[in-house]
Parts: structure tokens; C-alpha cells; sequence
């Protein structure tokens, strides 16, 4: 192999500069053609169709033995030499295939194979190129405060997008497409129009878009996005900016342009306007943003996106978002919990909890409302995980605690029917069951169709969405603090041996109490079996039939505090003592409603 030798001339890259333009920038100060630079930096054992490839790629990509020679032969370090290629942005603001240097078009903004730009930068910096002006989210320079140009003003054509042409000498700050004139011998022919006189939109320094912009490439510097929704918890560039991506693109397509132009300064909604209604332009659809017109239209779709993306919370973010869903919606396209996920690839949790707050309005059932958790400060989609439902299930009782249900029954519906109900849909919080699944795991205390009324009957109180909140709040307490008594196992006892009936007439012997002729005893085995089991009283098996429900025994009213008397009753096989179990079973109430609608801890019931 021979030997690299060091440039007769060297010219230090800029700060931020592509490698194809410094690489420009030394050729033209030795008066030395790109092919002939090319030939200095290559190793001998290079193939013909590498020699050929090798320009064009230069931005994008660099091996290692290229990167070696290259650096000797400017006297850089290797990681300067790196800095200066999209290599550093990748898989984050796009993605290199194969490792080969060609750039996966459309994620999430992948457009390295061409470059915009800004003619007065190029003017200050003697036709120098940003290396940031190839990535597709970058659209205003913040310097001079304007849209970048994408396109030559003479003839039309990309810029970057093509290999240099290898006989002439580089000309930094002209177009070096190749000329149509047929006239110049071929390979020798460019259109050398000056590309700093290309017109731009000039913005003002506190203009919108300018402030979008400064977000993006915070983002890139900082490798996180710490504004607006994402100041709580800061997700990474690559999310971010997927994110920015998804909404953006639909921005473009969904946006009519009267709700467009409510949402972006009005020089970038004429500009948008001009754009769609020239005879050039395409018409509008997702790949807009990658098309011909300068960066007007990444300009607005950003825009519009990071006035979605800088609000506070996730409940305002959404409802910022929502003209999007109505948007499509009304050009016929199916937006919904199971669509808008498909917005955009690799995005982060927060833009799913910003899609589901903007499609709130649209869950009509409150089955739905449960399972996206729509209530939640950061709603999600259900978990399909099995543990999740099974350790539910142990924290859940078949009829929910009295301290909660009492607070949420509404007429016509009855204690007995919303307690069920509710437990059920506790079990529904941020899960993939059906009402029919969550009755079964709660040991089917009542019948899916009978949980169903119950809940559009809540569903269409004035104090739903408190009772919504509630119910949220409590299945999240119930999954990090698990309650003392695992209700699932409870449910599987056998009880046919609770409160014997020697063992009632003793305790109505100590107490005073006449033991009755046999009604009082069923009635007081199945105030403990509910209270134990946690199923309802007509699931117990008493030794005689009883007429009368359980919930109509003065000690067993649900606005009275559960206690126990100091007399214990037999254990049930397999369980606790009946003391230890009362004590478990007033402290597994974990909250209550407060008049607010926001969830407390509920005091402890004396024992």
C-alpha cells in the first residue's frame, strides 16, 4: 500500500462543517480538481466502481481506513474527520443502511442524500456548507433569522445531491449541477449560478419558527428534549424528534389550510399557499415535506407541531392536538386508539399520551375511558400482560370496599350493583380485558351484562369524570402498593365450616344475645362470608336458606365502619385467624373519594 501523503495546503474545517465541503474548500484552494483530490486521499487498492462511488457518499458515511487517511493526510484527528458526517447523526435524526451510507429515506427525517442551505451564510463563510443543512428537520438558519433555500435559483436542481464533478475544480458557493448545455464538452459542464443570491423568507428573531427550530437543535446538541411536555421526563433525541416527525407529516396531510394559518404566522401560511398553488407543486401529502419549495413547509409543519409540543402537560397538549383528529376525520380517514398509534415509528410514550388526551372526547364508552385511561395525567395504551391481570386480581375484591362504592352509586343503580361494577372496572384500568374477562377473574359476582348498564349509568352522571379519576388513581395505587389480603385466594376458600353453630350459641351466651331459631346465624355467616371473601353474601353456602340478603343486617350496613367482635368465629380452612383477617380487611381499604374528586387515604377503621 502507498504511503498517504500530508496536503501541500491545509484549510482548517469549520465548526459544524460537511466534509464534502471542506474537502471542496481545500481542492479550490490548491486549484486542484475533486478527482484529483480524490485520488490523493485513496488508497491504492481501491476498485474503479468505489472511485466512482466514493464523492458522493463522503457526507454521509466513512470507513475506517478512510477515516485513517483522510486524517493523515490532513493532520486532523480521526474524530474531527468523523464529526464532520451524518454518521454522527445516526439513528437519530436518520438512519444509515447497512452501514454503507445510504440514508433510509423518511425516518424520521432522512433526506442526507441533498442538502439546503442558507445564501448568506454561504456569502460570510466563502460558499461553506452546515453539515446540520442536510437533515431534514433543519429549515432556518438561526444567525441570519430566515428559511434556508433547497433549490438553485437558476436551474431549479437539488444541491449536494449529486457527486462532484471529477475534471473541474471545485467553485464553493455556485451550483454544481450539471449544466443542460450540450454545447461544453460532457463532465465538464455545471450551472455555476451563484447561490448566494437565492431568495429566502427573512423571520423575525422571535418569529415561531425561529423558536422551533432553536428546539430541534437543542435537542440535537443536548441528545434529549427537556421542553414543554417532555420537561418532567426527558426522552431522547431520536424519540423526540420521531415525534416531531409523526405530527409534523400529519400537520401537512390532515391540515386544512384555514386551520393551518390559526396555527403558524401568516407570512408562513402565505408561503405554504404560494407553494401548494403554483403550478409545480404536488399535491399535499405526507412526502411534503422532503418536496421541491425551499423549507416553507417543514417551516409550518414544525411550527404548528411545536405549538403542540412546548405545552405544559399532557391534558393541554392534547386538547392543542385535537383539531388534527377532527381534521382527518373530516377527509375521511379513520382516526382513532388504534390508527393514530401509526402516525409515526419509534415514538416516545409522551406522544401516545398526547394522541390519546386529543382522542378523549371520542371514547364514548366507559369501558374505553378505562382502558386507555383517559383520566390519567398520562394516559397509555392497555397492556396486554398477563402478570399485570393476575397481580390485579389478587388486589381486587369482587364487591369494591363500601368507603368507595357508597361515594360513586347513582340512581337508579343500587349498592349491590355498583359494587360489582366497579371492581370490574378497576380490573379494566389499563388492561386488554373485556368486561366479561374482568367478571370472571373477580369470580363473576355478576354477569358482563349486568356491569355493562351499570357503567354507562355511571357513564352518563355529572360526576363521572370524578368517579373516572378516582378509579384511575386507585388501580395505579393498587399496582405499586399491594394491599395485606390476596382477594384471588380468598375467593377459592372454603367456607362451609364458618361460624359452626356451637360456636354461635357460645358467643350469644357471653354476649347476651338471643341466639334466634336460625334466620339470625344465616344472616351473620353471610355478612362474615362477604366480608372475608370479599364475594357477595348470596354466594355463601349457609346450612339454611336465607330470605333475607345479608346487606339488610344492621351491623353489615355499608356506612358503618367494618369492626369485628372479640369473640373469633371458626377460620375458614386454609386461612388466617379470623382476627388477623379482620385486622388485614380494614387495612385493605386503601383510599376514598374526597368531595373534590380526588383521591386521599381513607382513615382506619377502629378494630
Amino acid at each position: 500500500m502507498t504511503e498517504v501523503r500530508s496536503l501541500p495546503i491545509r484549510v482548517a474545517p469549520l465548526p459544524g462543517e460537511a466534509i464534502d465541503s471542506w474537502l471542496e474548500a481545500i481542492a479550490h484552494r490548491t486549484g486542484t480538481t475533486f478527482g484529483d483530490l480524490d485520488t490523493a486521499l485513496r488508497p491504492d487498492d481501491s476498485t474503479a466502481a468505489d472511485r466512482g462511488r466514493r464523492p458522493s457518499r463522503w457526507p454521509m458515511h466513512l470507513r475506517p481506513n478512510d477515516v485513517d487517511t483522510i486524517a493523515t493526510a490532513a493532520d486532523l484527528p480521526t474524530t474531527t474527520v468523523e464529526a464532520m458526517t451524518l454518521a454522527r447523526y445516526d439513528g437519530i435524526a436518520l438512519s444509515l443502511a447497512d452501514g454503507k451510507g445510504r440514508s433510509a429515506v423518511g425516518w424520521p427525517w432522512g433526506r442526507g442524500r441533498r442538502s439546503r442551505y442558507c445564501p448568506h451564510c454561504l456569502a460570510e463563510s466563502g460558499g461553506r456548507w452546515h453539515l446540520q443543512w442536510r437533515l431534514g428537520c433543519v429549515f432556518a438558519c438561526l444567525d441570519h433569522h430566515c428559511l434556508l433555500a433547497d433549490t438553485c435559483p437558476d436551474c431549479g436542481s437539488f444541491q449536494r445531491r449529486s457527486r462532484p464533478l471529477r475534471g473541474l475544480v471545485p467553485s464553493p458557493g455556485h451550483c454544481a449541477h450539471r449544466s443542460a448545455d450540450t454545447a461544453r464538452p460532457p463532465g465538464f459542464a455545471r450551472c455555476g449560478a451563484d447561490l448566494t443570491s437565492a431568495p429566502v423568507l427573512r423571520l423575525r428573531p422571535d418569529h415561531p419558527a425561529i423558536r422551533a427550530q432553536h428546539r430541534v437543535l437543542e435537542a440535537l446538541t443536548c441528545g434529549q428534549g427537556t421542553f414543554g411536555v417532555y420537561a418532567d421526563h426527558p426522552h431522547p433525541a431520536r424519540a423526540v424528534l420521531a415525534d416531531l416527525h409523526a405530527l409534523a407529516s400529519r400537520v401537512l396531510a390532515y391540515g386544512p389550510a384555514e386551520a393551518i394559518a390559526e396555527r403558524v404566522p401568516a407570512d408562513l401560511a402565505d408561503a405554504l399557499t404560494r407553494i401548494r398553488s403554483s403550478a409545480s407543486a404536488v399535491p399535499v401529502r405526507r412526502s411534503e415535506l422532503s418536496r421541491a419549495g425551499g423549507a416553507t413547509a417543514p417551516a409550518v409543519a414544525v411550527t404548528a407541531t411545536a405549538a403542540v409540543l412546548e405545552r405544559p402537560d399532557i391534558a393541554e397538549a392534547g386538547e392543542a392536538l385535537r383539531w388534527l383528529v377532527h381534521g382527518g376525520r373530516r377527509l375521511g380517514r379513520q382516526v382513532d386508539a388504534g390508527t393514530i398509534c401509526d402516525w409515526g415509528s419509534d415514538t416516545s410514550t409522551t406522544l401516545a399520551a398526547i394522541q390519546l388526551a386529543a382522542l378523549r372526547p371520542l371514547f364514548v364508552r366507559a369501558v374505553d375511558q378505562l382502558r386507555y385511561r383517559s383520566a390519567a395525567a398520562v394516559p397509555s395504551y392497555p397492556s396486554a400482560s398477563a402478570t399485570a391481570v393476575d397481580d390485579a386480581a389478587r388486589r381486587i375484591p369482587s364487591l369494591l370496599w363500601p368507603q368507595w362504592s357508597l361515594q360513586c352509586t347513582v340512581p337508579p343503580c343500587s349498592s349491590t350493583q355498583v359494587r360489582p361494577a366497579l371492581s370490574a372496572a378497576l380490573m379494566l384500568v389499563g388492561t386488554t380485558l373485556t368486561v366479561g374477562e374482568a367478571a370472571d377473574r373477580l369470580g363473576s359476582a355478576v354477569r358482563a351484562g349486568g356491569i355493562t348498564r351499570t357503567l354507562a349509568s355511571l357513564r352518563n352522571s355529572p360526576h363521572w369524570g370524578d368517579t373516572l379519576t378516582a378509579l384511575t388513581r386507585l388501580a395505579d395505587h393498587l399496582g405499586t402498593e399491594a394491599p395485606p389480603i390476596d382477594y384471588d385466594r380468598r375467593r377459592r376458600l372454603d367456607y362451609r365450616a364458618l361460624l359452626p353453630d356451637a360456636l354461635w350459641d357460645e358467643i350469644c351466651r357471653r354476649t347476651g344475645t338471643p341466639p334466634g331459631a336460625g334466620q339470625k346465624v344465616d344472616l351473620v355467616r353471610c355478612l362474615l362470608f362477604e366480608r372475608l371473601s370479599g364475594l357477595p353474601a348470596s354466594r355463601s353456602r349457609s346450612s339454611r336458606p336465607v330470605t333475607t340478603s345479608a346487606r339488610d343486617c344492621p351491623s353489615s350496613r355499608a356506612n358503618s365502619p367494618p369492626h369485628w367482635p372479640r369473640c373469633s368465629t371458626r377460620r375458614p380452612a386454609g386461612s388466617s385467624t379470623t382476627r388477623d383477617s379482620a385486622q388485614n380487611r380494614c387495612r385493605g381499604i386503601p383510599h376514598r373519594i374526597c368531595s373534590t374528586g380526588s383521591v386521599c387515604p381513607a382513615p382506619i377503621p377502629p378494630q
